[in-house]
């Protein structure tokens, strides 16, 4: 998730959000061990989200959802969270929040499709 979350968060912060440079690298900074204390609870909400939804037995459409869904309700939340604590005025958080919002369609799915990856790759256990 971090290398997934600075690459796609400066661009919002700097490009969309009009962010400083600096703001959007302390955010990235402060976001590093959110992303590391956060990593394995995401993992553990989207495998409940994909239960719940039975998104493996509704096929690719399903799933896609419940990754976008689980992806938004969790990393929104938290990215808020983060700019607020780096000082970000309202109107700013409010685009980046928005704008991840949107971008979610394009990042929810490839990063659960990551996320089933590495677990492959590293032999990790489901939770099922």
């Amino acid at each position: 998730m971090i290398t997934f979350s600075t690459i796609g968060g400066m661009v919002i912060e700097i490009l969309i959000s009009g962010l400083t440079i600096g703001q959007s690298i302390q955010a990235r900074l402060t976001a590093i061990p959110a992303n590391l204390l956060t990593g394995r609870p995401y993992g553990i909400y989207r495998d409940w989200v994909l239960k719940v939804t039975k998104a493996k037995e509704g096929g690719k459409l399903r799933k896609g959802l419940a990754d976008l869904f689980a992806f938004v309700t969790f990393q929104v939340t938290l990215y808020a969270i983060i700019l607020t604590s780096t000082g970000a005025r309202i109107s700013q958080i409010v685009t980046a929040c928005g704008t991840l919002t949107v971008l979610s369609v394009f990042m929810g799915r490839p990063y659960g499709m990551f996320l089933d990856f590495s677990r492959w790759l590293f032999r990790a256990r489901k939770l099922e």
